[in-house]
Order: C-alpha cells, then structure tokens, then sequence
C-alpha cells in the first residue's frame, strides 16, 4: 500500500498532508477503495463483498478525493462522490428503499430546485482510526470537505446530496455551519450497519453565501482554499476537468426517475 501511495503522489510534495482527486480507473483509487473498505468493516461491519454489491453499479461515475499523510505514505481520509449518470444517485434511489418514500416527494415538499444535472452525491466518506483524533482530526475532514467544495465550484455543481449517519451528520453541521440539512417529513432510521443516518441536502451557493456573511475564516477555509497551507497540500483542480459540468448531457429528473 506505501509503495502504491508513493507512486500517486508528487514527488516534489512537502507539506505533511495532500488532498487529491482520483478517477475510478486510477491507481489513486485503490488507495482510496482500501480505506473506504477497512473504515466502514470496522465501523459498521460492512465487508468489501457488501460494498461491492452496495455501490459496484456506480463504480463508472464515481471519483474519489482523498487525503493522504506524506509523512507515513498512508490514506487518512477519503470521500467517494458520484457524478450524474444513467447509474442514477444512490443517496436518492435508497431513500424509497429504506424510507419508504420517493426522492421526488421529499424534494417537492422540502421545496428544492434541485437539479440533478448539477449534482454530487456523496456516497461514502471515511477517516482512518489515528486520525480521527488528536491535532489531525478536524484537519483531515476539513480537507476532504475543502477539496469538495473547491471541485464542485470548479466544476459548476449547485447541490450536494448524501445519506449521513447521524454523528457525522452533527459534526458536519457543528463544524460546517449547518450546511446539510433533513428533508422534511423524515427521520433518522437504521441504514447499512449505522444505528441512524438521515438523508441531507446541501445548497452550495445558498451555503456560500451564509458562510461569507457568518463565518469568514470558514468560508476562506472551504471557498477560497485558503487557511490549510501549512499542513495540506491544496487539491489539484485539474483533475477534476473530467466532472466540469455540461448542460445538455442530461435532462431535468432523468436521474430522479431512474
């Protein structure tokens, strides 16, 4: 796996840590695969065959960003998002599963606009073990959520979608201002080995906007990319031209009706 790390990242890197966008064909994404796999087995019991079955069908339109410690040549974080596809959502196409009601539904009575052409679902996120606490903790998630941020604007994507368990949804909240928000009329339930995750939603201009009136150290943080230099190396936003949005590919509700 170091060997592997080693091979993904730049040579010329010196800060401790770096954040990094990988396609789904990329050696970079075996990186990432292998955290996912090791974090949600040993937090939610979740083995790889499951995963596979869980999200193999969205493996095409997938990218991973990834954050990776220079130091010890190992992932500490790592986020899966999903891309518009005909592959569809899984965050939306889960909610009639387990919730019992049609993503369009929860959309029209939570009165979002929301597009899917200009979407990102945000699959799975993971922090591995040593870094989900001490000096390292708030900064390996900051990052993920930064080199998000910094993408979906580079790429012209209005909203953010995910199915979160429910502790990282308050932290998420906590830290990021309140940024995901429930859809109304729905609860937390059991999902995948969490005890209770709730469906979220995240407006990215509207979170821009707030954060650039409330918070500005935040907001320099998470949409400037400023703040993080001395610990991260910043994301490459060159390899997310693949993602750059490009009106026409997709109508309006193709991705809700699929």
């Amino acid at each position: 796996m170091r060997r592997l790390v080693r091979s993904t990242i730049p040579t010329e890197a010196s800060e401790p840590f770096g954040a990094y966008i990988f396609a789904a064909d990329e050696p970079g994404a075996d990186v990432a695969r292998h955290l996912e796999q090791a974090v949600f087995l040993e937090t939610f019991g979740n083995t790889p065959d499951l995963l596979e079955r869980e999200y193999g069908r969205f493996e095409r339109s997938s990218f991973f960003i990834c954050v990776i410690d220079h130091l010890r040549d190992v992932p500490a974080g790592v986020m899966r998002v999903l891309t518009p596809s005909a592959a569809g959502f899984k965050s939306l196409t889960d909610i009639e599963l387990v919730w019992g009601q049609p993503a369009e539904t929860l959309i029209e009575r939570t009165g979002l606009a929301l597009d899917t052409r200009y979407t990102w679902d945000i699959a799975t996120l993971a922090v591995a073990e040593d870094y989900r606490r001490g000096a390292s903790a708030g900064l390996v998630t900051m990052a993920l959520y930064q080199s998000l941020t910094l993408a979906a604007f580079h790429c012209g994507i209005d909203w953010f979608i995910a199915i979160l368990d429910m502790p990282v949804f308050r932290i998420l909240r906590w830290r990021l201002r309140m940024i995901f928000a429930g859809y109304e009329g729905i609860g937390p339930l059991p999902y995948l080995g969490s005890a209770a995750s709730l469906p979220a939603w995240c407006d990215v201009q509207e979170a821009e906007r707030r954060l650039a009136a409330e918070d500005e150290d935040l907001h320099a943080v998470l949409v400037l990319g400023e703040g993080l230099e001395h610990a991260l190396r910043r994301v490459d936003l060159r390899a997310a031209d693949p993602y750059v949005v490009r009106p026409g590919e997709a109508a309006v509700g193709d991705l809700l009706s699929s």
